[in-house]
């Protein structure tokens, strides 16, 4: 027992948690021993006699009550927040309406033109009021600028869906983890075996991924940008950050607002408080944390949109990442400078901070934290801050350089041994990791704290830097491999595009599938299938739907609407670049 209360890969067997219907309990008890008692009272009565009839137990003194539901908390009255809601809800139904009507009359006054929805309006108040089309942001999301350098990373798209992927099924894994359970001794099996240990361990290698897509794609749109316009100009600083605020903003703003308003109005069931009351009700006392992108640093264990904190830490980093670019392209004898001190920052701090904090050297399931979704775990100091990730968003950051310095001279660039040696180092390293990561988590004890500091360092950054090895290869092959081939197919291309609104949604369709559920639940390698099957296809469905009449709509009309006649054919020509990107994770 002294081992199961100390071993984080096991539940707190001394937290029993039941749930009964009082007016039944009340029915059956003693009239005379609980008439005078008031309604705590009553309900610790009525347990310590289901307790000691079915198990000969007795609770403790302390009762702590999660949620207690009856018939005015069940159907509460519509607050302003949910008003809100259902205005905005109506509001972009008409836009969507009308610019939909709007955009077909367009389309019968050209007698039915070829690609119409393809093609851009002419003039400022056309693209407005179109702005909300359907069949035309259907067409958004199909349509790629045909380039050689959008064909050379097209692939990419396809990484971020499968990363966005293995995002949603863990943490599919983490609700289930949360929800009672008939069978909880399986669960706690399966997660001390290594297999699992490095499932779980291995998200944060997802983000890495994101970090390292991000960081390759802006510098390469930098480094055409400053290719056509090489005068300096500190205008495209701010130009850069508003046109990613007008990407971002409008749809996370929404499900914001989703998630502080009716969401518990969907959930049917016993378990909607224990699935949403926490995030819910830390959207709605600090839900500036999220618009000011900082909550991956304040109050970080009582998140609001649990995946939301990638979006802030990916917003620092770009902004970090895109004032060191201005910076070199002012100075360029500094490039080498900042590059050098960018990719090193992170290996030297999370060594510092893993061995200062006694931090475990992976991420792992902590069963004892399962209440509120692991964010206590103290792993997190090294997996949320924008500068915990600096490291390979630099990484990202030098492939763009390379791809830059070599798309003309690929055959140069596969005889640069350097290349090839780096690619087995990462190689080596990344598969060492995998295969240990069980090993280290269950003898760190034993382990020097300095040994764990290194590893824990280690473990982190050596797949974002093998990642980075094979998008920048990938994107310099010499001719289509079927690896570059298969990765490039339009179905990953528009499903790279709706990643944003699948992470957006996602969590939010994870409590309320997994919060349906009346029972405890049995937990199995079939339940985690299932739920994660249909988790996935009302994500594809609902993230869609967020897609095309939230995100890409509300990007043009804002930059119809905010920007000026010459912004907006900058803006044009960078979106021929590979300008799309993720922001999970998530997971995020």
């Amino acid at each position: 027992m002294s081992l199961v209360s100390e071993d984080n890969f096991y539940y707190d067997h001394r937290v029993l948690e039941r749930g009964m219907c009082v007016q039944n309990c009340l029915a059956n008890a003693d009239k005379d021993t609980v008439a005078d008692l008031n309604g705590l009272n009553q309900l610790r009565t009525c347990i310590n006699h289901r307790l000691q009839k079915s198990h000969d137990l007795q609770i403790d003194p302390d009762l702590h009550i999660y949620h207690c539901y009856n018939k005015p908390n069940e159907d509460p009255p519509y607050d302003a927040l949910e008003i809100v809601f259902f205005i905005t809800i109506a509001v972009l139904t008409l836009l969507v309406c009308y610019s939909t009507w709007y955009d077909l009359s367009l389309q019968s006054a050209h007698r039915y033109t070829d690609n119409y929805f393809s093609k851009s309006h002419t003039t400022s108040q056309q693209k407005l009021l179109t702005a909300f089309s359907i069949p035309r942001n259907l067409r958004r999301i199909g349509h790629t600028a045909n380039t050689e350098i959008r064909r050379d990373l097209n692939f990419l798209e396809s990484f971020r869906f499968i990363q966005m992927y293995r995002i949603i099924s863990l943490h599919v894994v983490m609700a289930l983890v949360k929800v009672p359970k008939s069978n909880p001794e399986d669960l706690e099996l399966m997660v001390n075996q290594p297999a699992a240990i490095e499932y779980v361990a291995e998200f944060q290698n997802y983000v890495q991924t994101f970090f390292s897509i991000t960081g390759m794609l802006m510098t390469i749109n930098f480094l055409e940008h400053i290719r056509k316009n090489p005068q300096f100009n500190m205008k495209y600083f701010w130009e850069r950050i508003r046109a990613r605020m007008y990407r971002i903003v409008p749809a996370y703003l929404f499900i914001l607002l989703l998630e502080t308003s009716i969401t518990r109005r969907f959930m049917d069931g016993p378990l909607a408080e224990l699935m949403i009351g926490q995030s819910r009700a830390s959207c709605r006392q600090s839900w500036w944390k999220n618009l000011l992108f900082v909550n991956n640093y304040i109050d970080t264990d009582k998140p609001c949109l649990i995946q939301s904190w990638y979006l802030s830490a990916d917003l620092q980093l770009f902004t970090f990442a895109l004032g060191c670019l201005m910076l070199i392209w002012r100075w360029p004898f500094l490039k080498k400078y900042i590059l050098g001190i960018g990719l090193t920052w992170g290996l030297v701090v999370t060594t510092i901070v893993a061995y200062l904090g006694r931090i475990p050297p992976v991420m792992t399931e902590d069963l004892k934290l399962y209440n509120n979704y692991n964010f206590g775990h103290p792993y997190f100091q090294l997996y949320q801050p924008f500068h915990m990730n600096i490291t390979i968003y630099f990484a990202g950051m030098i492939a763009g350089f390379v791809y830059h310095r070599y798309r003309e001279s690929r055959k140069e660039f596969f005889k640069c041994q350097l290349q090839f040696n780096l690619l087995q180092v990462f190689l080596f390293l990344y598969f060492s990791t995998v295969f240990t990561g069980w090993w280290v988590v269950r003898n760190q004890s034993v382990i020097s704290p300095i040994l764990v500091a290194i590893y824990a360092t280690c473990f982190k950054h050596v797949w974002g830097f093998l990642c980075t090895m094979i998008q920048i290869r990938t994107a310099l092959a010499t001719s289509w491999s079927r690896f570059r081939n298969f990765f490039s197919h339009p179905i990953f291309i528009i499903l790279g595009k709706l990643c944003y609104s699948f992470y957006l949604i996602h969590f939010t369709v994870i409590v309320q599938v997994v919060g349906s559920a009346k029972q405890p639940i049995f937990y199995s390698m079939r339940a985690i299938f299932e739920y994660t099957f249909t988790t996935c296809i009302w994500s594809l469905i609902f993230g869609t739907l967020l897609c095309i009449l939230v995100e890409l709509p509300s990007n043009v009309a804002l930059q119809e609407l905010f920007e000026s006649r010459s912004e907006k054919k900058s803006t044009d020509n960078d979106a021929s670049m590979p300008n799309r990107k993720i922001h999970k994770d998530p997971s995020h």
